[in-house]
């Protein structure tokens, strides 16, 4: 999961204002707050331009599939933030619907779910940061950093022994189905693709060789590979930095990440 500054969100004056009259008519029971989705579905393109298309969720990119805006704190559960635009989130299928897991069988997903660690939940916009939710969210810069990743693909907890932040990374993996098993697969392939690279490029680098034009070509192109895998923009980006700092004890990987 990769942090989305909610800050370059910007919707216009005139969707705020439509915003707030909608709201309005939620909050005095004229209508239902899954009735203004054509609202928020108006601010779908820029939230997918703050992630370059990936879900903000599991860092995939479907581009056949229509990704969801999903309300972090759920619609039906929380009504006056339907059209609260600091609640929404660009999602993907599988973190926003609930699937059930091919591998086990267990159902898994978002939806409507927005479990606290402890203490009730807000009952007005006012009090939005009173609550001591789970589930982690991609706009919280201390967030992000509570998972982490074997190099199998597998989500887990970067903090096992701390049992809040340990418990907000294991329920968040479930409710955003962060272990789909073609989650999985796609981050096992991206770092055996890093591992080969990143040998393929040992094998041919020497500091004190001053530059086989050929040589120096095919190596390029290898730093360029791993450089496009943790680059913002693409798929898995978090990830692929975590595999690729496995191998800074090389001089040439150490500089990449520094520029990265």
């Amino acid at each position: 999961m990769r942090r989305i500054d909610l800050r370059k969100l910007n919707p216009s004056p005139d969707w705020r204002a439509r915003a707030l009259s909608k709201q309005a008519d939620i909050d005095n029971g004229i209508i239902d707050a899954k009735t203004a989705s054509a609202m928020w579905s108006e601010l779908k393109p820029q939230l997918k331009d703050l992630s370059q298309n990936k879900c903000w969720y599991c860092e995939s990119r479907e581009d056949r599939s229509d990704n969801a805006v999903d309300h972090f704190r759920p619609k039906s559960l929380y009504p006056w933030f339907a059209l609260d635009y600091e609640n929404f989130r660009f999602a993907c299928t599988f973190c926003n619907s609930i699937r059930k897991n091919p591998k086990t069988g267990e159902s898994e997903g978002k939806g409507d779910h927005f479990p606290l660690l402890s203490g009730s939940k807000a009952n007005n916009r006012a009090q939005r940061n009173t609550e001591d939710y789970i589930l982690i969210d991609p706009c919280e810069p201390a967030d992000v950093g509570l998972l982490d990743f074997t190099e199998d693909g597998l989500p887990r907890a970067k903090f096992p022994h701390q049992i809040n932040r340990n418990r907000r990374a294991i329920d968040s993996i479930k409710y955003y189905h962060l272990d789909h098993p073609d989650l999985v697969e796609s981050r096992r392939q991206l770092a055996l693709d890093i591992r080969d690279w990143v040998e393929s490029a040992d094998a041919i680098y020497d500091p004190n060789d001053q530059g086989d034009p050929k040589i120096e070509k095919a190596f390029k192109g290898y730093v360029s590979n791993i450089a496009k895998v943790i680059a913002a923009d693409a798929p898995f980006s978090v990830f692929a930095k975590k595999m690729v700092k496995g191998y800074q004890d090389r001089y040439w990987i150490e500089v990449l990440l520094e520029c990265a």
